[in-house]
């Protein structure tokens, strides 16, 4: 992905982590590698909710829950890479299969 490609948070982001010499930044990924923010707003711009992905009061490894315009559809399990970037144990489909079938 070209840093024309990546909205202008992450950018700002990778030049604060090379400044400070820290380990490279991915925004959370599924198991296939898709980023949950580019399935998160395709999904909420297509059926005009919002989907929140969040732990409450969890310990690591907690699994998380995803919410649906505020209500609980599942919970996700996750782990942190080896940099700290976290990756949710399900893959992108698995995840919009779970999300629509909440909405129904």
């Amino acid at each position: 992905m070209d840093d024309g490609a990546k909205p202008d948070w992450w950018v700002r982001n990778e030049r604060e982590r090379e400044r400070m010499e820290l380990p490279s930044y991915e925004p959370a990924r599924f198991e296939n590698g898709t980023y949950v923010h580019e399935v998160v707003s395709r999904l909420e711009s297509k059926h005009g909710c919002t989907i929140t992905v969040l732990g409450i009061n969890t310990e690591y490894p907690d699994d998380w829950e995803v919410r649906v315009d505020g209500e609980r559809a599942f919970t996700v399990d996750r782990s942190r890479d080896e940099n700290g970037n976290t990756r949710y144990h399900l893959d992108a489909e698995t995840f919009r299969e779970r999300v629509e079938r909440a909405l129904e």
